[in-house]
């Protein structure tokens, strides 16, 4: 199942989702109905399931598109007998994650009313790891939780379901939690859950971000660039303005500890990101010019940022920073 919700971890919902099942997924997986409906519209008709909350409003249009939906208390249950068309349902168990799930005897009691509806099709039983990437004993613990639930729902006279718990770092990390479906979400983007796991040699970030230069400047010692003048020029320098700012995902707090790359060499920020520009101090590369390209993600000659370089000089995780690239920065498939 590859996990496309957050308009594909911010690289494009459909792209990512016809990329995904081209390379062997069977199901895909988003976190509201509108999501569903974007890559229904598409033309794509594989098996969507919605992980999150369906509202009230929305069912219609869900189960138009035969969307499958999560299912964790009674008053969606109520609301889901009430269609008169055979329903697809997933019935989450909270396993120690606290979030969405019910516990495990009202799970199995959900999914046995599931199972007996003539318009409802219990397709899955799922649960979500809270610490995959991290604790690996509570993890266990909550795949045990899961195994004991679906043991107790099978003794129950419950079976054909898809059983699935397993979330990236839980697919590299726990092959015991992998069961019927895994569902692959940050590695599917070529990123690593945790920075440090160095050992995944074969995973390749498949974006890039790059701008470009806009303006070059030469500043005198004392004088400061940006709002808040937050940068001093401590020598004469040069500063060069680029077309990215927190608008367009770029945190503000980059600036602080963050670097972008311009012809093949690491350039640290000047003064503050702004809505729709910030600064790089280029003193070190006399010859850059308006038009030169910067890359604040991937790689250009030897140097090379990641995700998770721009995710830690922003005091966040590389998840907010791919989600975060808005939707005004043009995306190109190759």
């Amino acid at each position: 199942m590859a996990v496309v919700k957050a308009n594909g971890y911010g690289h494009g919902a459909v792209p990512a989702a016809r990329a995904a099942l081209d390379g062997g997924a069977s199901w895909l997986a988003v976190s509201s109905v509108p999501e569903g409906l974007e890559l229904r519209k598409a033309g794509i008709r594989e098996p969507i399931l919605n992980l999150g909350y369906t509202p009230p409003a929305a069912l219609s249009a869900a189960v138009a598109a035969k969307l499958a939906l999560t299912v964790y208390d009674r008053a969606a249950l109520a609301l889901l007998k009430t269609a008169s068309t055979e329903i697809g349902i997933h019935v989450k168990l909270d396993s120690g994650m606290h979030r969405l799930g019910a516990t495990p005897d009202e799970a199995i009691k959900l999914a046995t009313e599931v199972h007996a509806d003539p318009h409802l099709r219990l397709e899955g039983f799922w649960t979500h790891f809270a610490d995959a990437d991290r604790d690996l004993a509570f993890t266990k613990g909550q795949l045990r939780t899961f195994l004991d639930t679906c043991a107790a729902l099978v003794r129950a006279g419950v079976s054909g379901f898809i059983s699935h718990a397993a979330n990236s770092a839980a697919i590299l990390r726990l092959p015991e939690s992998r069961l019927d479906l895994v569902r692959a979400g940050l590695i599917l983007y070529g990123v690593r859950p945790v920075a440090s796991w160095t050992d995944l040699a074969t995973l390749r970030p498949a974006l890039t971000w790059q701008t470009i230069v806009t303006n070059v400047v030469s500043v005198s010692a004392g004088e400061t660039v940006g709002y808040g003048r937050r940068f001093t020029a401590k020598q004469p320098a040069r500063v060069a303005t680029i077309a990215a700012g927190y608008a367009d995902g770029l945190h503000w707090r980059a600036a602080e500890k963050g670097c972008a790359i311009v012809r093949g060499t690491r350039v640290p920020f000047a003064g503050s990101v702004s809505m729709d520009q910030a600064a790089l101090d280029v003193g070190a590369l006399p010859n850059v010019q308006v038009g030169d390209v910067v890359t604040l993600i991937g790689r250009d000659g030897d140097a090379m940022l990641t995700a998770d370089d721009l995710a830690e000089a922003s005091g966040t995780i590389s998840y907010e920073v791919l989600c975060g690239i808005s939707n005004r920065v043009p995306r190109r498939y190759l």
